[in-house]
């Protein structure tokens, strides 16, 4: 098995990275902060966006390896309910890989779109890997 960080906690430290980092002059207004602000992360972001690319990817690839575990683990207990359950996540690897893919080539106002698409992918894999671990381990006891 394997520790992986969910992407909302990735790009919240990136953008924590950043945000530690910026400097507005004094004489700035608030609102020119706030403006000058958003572009920086954009800007930032649209920089960051190929390493957040690399890391979804080794995410997936991740997520693969053990939504096969899973089925390999489940395969001796295999029923109606098991094979829906495997092909609920290999539906919701699919939805995650693309949306994955989306984030690599998103730039600009797309790239916001993009990222929070893959984290609600992710995040409903990642649930789903969850859960059926869970069913796997109670099906293995019985």
């Amino acid at each position: 098995m394997f520790h992986r960080l969910p992407s909302s906690v990735l790009t919240a430290a990136v953008f924590a990275s950043f945000l530690g980092n910026a400097a507005y002059a004094a004489d700035e207004s608030l609102s020119d902060k706030a403006a000058s602000w958003w572009e920086s992360v954009k800007e930032y972001s649209a920089e960051k966006a190929e390493e957040i690319s690399e890391a979804t990817s080794e995410m997936m690839d991740d997520m693969a390896d053990e939504i096969e575990e899973l089925k390999e683990a489940s395969a001796e207990f295999a029923d109606e309910s098991s094979d829906a359950a495997n092909e609920e996540l290999e539906e919701l690897l699919k939805n995650a890989e693309e949306a994955s893919e989306k984030l690599k080539k998103a730039s600009g106002d797309a790239w916001e779109d993009a990222k929070e698409e893959f984290d609600e992918a992710y995040k409903a894999l990642e649930e789903a890997v969850e859960n059926r671990k869970e069913a796997v381990t109670r099906e293995g006891r019985s």
